[in-house]
């Protein structure tokens, strides 16, 4: 007898070291798990045999895909809703997926592929109506932070606000590069679709892999844009998919710092303006054409 009391003291005990939120479902907790380590309860260590349901405790749910991306252990977090009144649901993601799929937004490739559309103008005001609408859908509840058209959406509003509004005071001249690269970077359509990853790789788990990738493709659109557009513009592509990018992707990778080594398709105009765009080249073409014709009436003379 002496014992259960004893038992009944030190649950008392334990019971007022929790604060009142956990003191709630204690009684359930206890009658489940017992004193259990914390290791096994929620999926940690060996697979709870219970056929009754969740292994979570009222007011907790299994933890996101986010958060056991970042390492942390399996089990149980607190859900969205039982924090208070005024939080909002987890909204339907398919609204947001028909309206990227508006743009052919499928993938962060796909976001950085716009700034080859044939009018930016247009495409600025599509995809602003796009982004319109999707927050429109999101009024009353939000997306899981490791929603994948809710990060491709994020990109997207990157988009909009680097390349249709003119970035920050940081990235404006980078944003004016582009602008004034459009008609070369138009002609890279086709190399920057040669250079999107296989379906689907920023899903994976292995933060590891899906970073290797994504620095992959940075380095192909560098190479494809520094043959065709120059240097200066293949930096200003690369920087700019690799922050558009990383918006749309769950993992965080780092963009790496050292750059392919390529030889730039246009040396001498971008090092001293003369090139096939500048005037000092139009007058040496205009110069050889005066003296060729004339050589030729020359010698039809005679």
């Amino acid at each position: 007898m002496s014992q259960k009391w004893r038992a009944l003291l030190l649950l008392l005990q334990l019971l007022g070291n929790l604060d009142s939120g956990q003191a709630i479902w204690f009684p359930w907790y206890f009658q489940r798990y017992g004193l259990i380590p914390h290791l096994f309860r929620h999926g940690g260590g060996q697979k709870n045999k219970s056929q009754s349901g969740s292994t979570c405790p009222p007011g907790y749910e299994p933890k996101s895909l986010a958060s056991r991306m970042a390492g942390n252990i399996a089990g149980c977090e607190q859900s969205t809703g039982s924090s208070g009144g005024g939080s909002q649901h987890f909204c339907d993601d398919n609204p947001v997926l028909m309206q990227l799929a508006r743009l052919y937004v499928v993938s962060p490739e796909r976001i950085v592929l716009l700034l080859a559309q044939p009018s930016l103008t247009d495409s600025c005001a599509e995809i602003t109506d796009v982004l319109g609408n999707i927050h429109s859908s999101m009024r009353n509840c939000v997306l899981a932070p490791d929603n994948i058209y809710g990060r491709l959406a994020d990109g997207l509003s990157y988009f909009r606000a680097e390349v249709c509004e003119g970035g920050d005071g940081s990235n404006r001249k980078r944003c004016t590069g582009l602008q004034e690269s459009h008609n070369c970077i138009r002609e890279l359509r086709t190399d920057m679709i040669e250079c999107e990853a296989p379906a689907d790789w920023y899903e994976r788990r292995n933060a590891t892999k899906v970073c290797h990738i994504f620095n992959d493709v940075l380095d192909c659109y560098y190479t494809r844009a520094a043959l065709l557009c120059g240097l200066e513009v293949a930096r200003q592509l690369r920087s700019f998919a690799g922050d558009s990018m990383g918006r749309a992707m769950i993992h965080q990778c780092e963009v790496k710092k050292r750059l392919p080594r390529v030889d730039n398709a246009m040396p001498i105009h971008e090092a001293s303006g003369v090139g096939p765009m500048s005037p000092l080249y139009n007058y040496f073409i205009l110069l050889n054409i005066f003296i060729g014709f004339a050589s030729f009436q020359y010698i039809f003379l005679l």
